[in-house]
């Protein structure tokens, strides 16, 4: 079994690979079998999320992430939180706030990440 300190290791190493554009470290991070939904509700596949990043058309500037908890059950981890992030999309800079729940499975390869899903936070 892992502890919390572990998974937000991976975690840190997932965020810093996305402004890194280090496709091949997410690739041993993410699942084959990903399904990757992001706060627009589009969803993505594993090689979709990758090319995206390979090609430049999502680029990563940073993420922030606050509040995070960590729960596990069994050999599955669930981090939740608030990312804060700036993003270059289609040439166009964004700034995101996303409350995300991320999923990381204990694998026959180690934690992997299985599931992103995020929403918009809106301001009031």
């Amino acid at each position: 079994m892992s502890d919390s300190k572990e998974i937000m290791a991976l975690e840190h190493a997932r965020r810093r690979a996305m402004i890194d554009a280090d496709v091949a470290k997410l690739s041993g991070l993410f699942a084959d079998d990903l399904l990757w939904i992001h706060a627009s509700a589009k969803p993505d596949s594993k090689d979709a999320l990758l090319d995206t990043i390979a090609t430049g058309k999502t680029k990563y500037l940073s993420i922030e992430c606050s509040g995070e908890s960590v729960r596990f059950y069994g050999e599955t981890a669930i981090v939740s939180g608030i990312a804060d992030m700036k993003v270059q999309l289609a040439g166009e800079d964004r700034v995101l706030q996303n409350r995300f729940t991320i999923v990381w499975a204990h694998l026959a390869g180690g934690w992997k990440v299985v599931s992103w899903q995020s929403t918009t936070v809106r301001k009031p």
